[in-house]
């Protein structure tokens, strides 16, 4: 028999996070809210695959777009590293499901409902719901600090609602429990915020950029004959 002295032990499989009481349950409950609005099946699964995320890219983008057309290099630097964010927060999610290794719900709780295809990966954080974070995060902050009213405001309800929405999605087609889907969004936000702390380094590297061909990224370009604004 071969031995495994001085092996690590193999993580243990974690059937539900704390607090597992309370994530079972409400897991139930939309499970079962799942099964009597069966109208909604086939939305709630394009949503919570893939029309969600769609949605809040596109939103922003959109705040993107108008942070350019206005010439707010700061804001459109402040969403470049919101989108740098969102891809950090995505691979920390996969450091930190591998830790957690919770199984999906359906791969403990017996006979319920699930409107998407089963994964074989961990259920703890929520990838989707790491993206509605970050995503949600980066127009927040771009509406906190660039005053871009009232388009980026009406942006970031619509963020808001999409994503929490999309958070929700993911529970009801039976594929994370509750806390997943918040710790993936908390997790999200998070990571934006923290990488939002180096936007003096992206100011400055927008105001070098502003004076090149490669400006046109960051804003949009003057009529002939007008002085560029400076980064906000």
């Amino acid at each position: 028999m071969l031995s495994l002295i001085g092996v690590p032990p193999a993580p243990a499989t974690v059937k539900v996070m704390p607090p597992g009481g309370l994530n079972t349950r409400i897991y139930l409950d939309v499970n079962r809210f799942s099964r009597q609005t069966a109208w909604a099946h086939a939305f709630m699964h394009h949503y919570a695959l893939w029309l969600g995320p769609v949605l809040l890219a596109v939103v922003f983008l959109v705040a993107y777009a108008v942070a350019w057309r206005r010439r707010q290099v700061g804001a459109t630097s402040l969403l470049v590293l919101g989108g740098i964010g969102t891809l950090v927060g995505l691979g920390l999610n996969q450091l930190v499901g591998h830790a957690a290794d919770e199984l999906r719900p359906y791969d403990t709780l017996h006979h319920v409902l699930v409107l998407v295809p089963k994964a074989n990966d961990f259920s703890f954080p929520s990838d989707h719901a790491t993206i509605a974070g970050a995503l949600l995060a980066s127009v927040l902050l771009v509406v906190r600090r660039s005053g871009l009213q009232p388009v980026p405001a009406v942006l970031a309800a619509c963020a808001g609602v999409l994503g929490l929405f999309l958070c929700f999605s993911r529970v009801y087609v039976g594929a994370h429990y509750p806390g997943d889907v918040v710790a993936g969004l908390l997790l999200g936000a998070a990571v934006v915020g923290l990488v939002s702390l180096a936007r003096p380094i992206a100011y400055a590297m927008a105001s070098r950029l502003e004076s090149t061909p490669l400006g046109v990224v960051v804003r949009r370009p003057l009529p002939v004959g007008q002085n560029a604004e400076t980064v906000r």
